[in-house]
């Protein structure tokens, strides 16, 4: 189930509209860049339970990452938009994830990341990044995920 914000409304057939309907049981998924699949442990009633949350931004995602403790993450995967035969989204799992360096330009965005079991540090982009100092590891996940979470 996704939650829309005001302002944010998807435009659905009005037999599937409630009024004032702020659930919706799918999402369109429209932009070219990459989406991020961030799975974490919230509670509810006393119990942890998994959640997963669809994001959009780079920034958005530093901003969710902020705010979850590191206990809390179980997973974080990247889902591109491919423009070839076969399914129009790919989806692959982040071994690990890093703010750039103070160092390192702006240009090179806000996300750093290892994709599975690729050793190379890619950004948003995909295209491969040298070592840098001064990195701030956001996420790394357990050996027993490094395929998937």
């Amino acid at each position: 189930m996704f939650i829309t914000a005001p302002g944010l409304v998807q435009f659905l057939h009005p037999s599937k509209v409630a009024p004032r309907q702020t659930h919706w049981p799918a999402i369109t998924l429209a932009l070219e860049r990459p989406w991020y699949l961030l799975v974490h442990q919230v509670s509810f009633n006393g119990k942890k339970v998994s959640q997963t949350s669809l994001v959009a931004w780079d920034h958005t995602l530093l901003d969710l990452l902020a705010q979850i403790p590191v206990g809390d993450l179980s997973g974080i995967a990247r889902l591109d938009r491919r423009h070839d035969a076969g399914p129009n989204w790919a989806l692959e799992w982040i071994g690990a994830l890093w703010a750039p360096g103070p160092c390192e330009p702006p240009a090179l965005g806000p996300l750093l990341f290892k994709l599975g079991d690729d050793p190379q540090v890619r950004n948003t982009d995909l295209l491969p990044v040298a070592e840098a100092p001064g990195r701030r590891l956001l996420f790394e996940a357990s050996s027993s995920r490094s395929g998937g979470g």
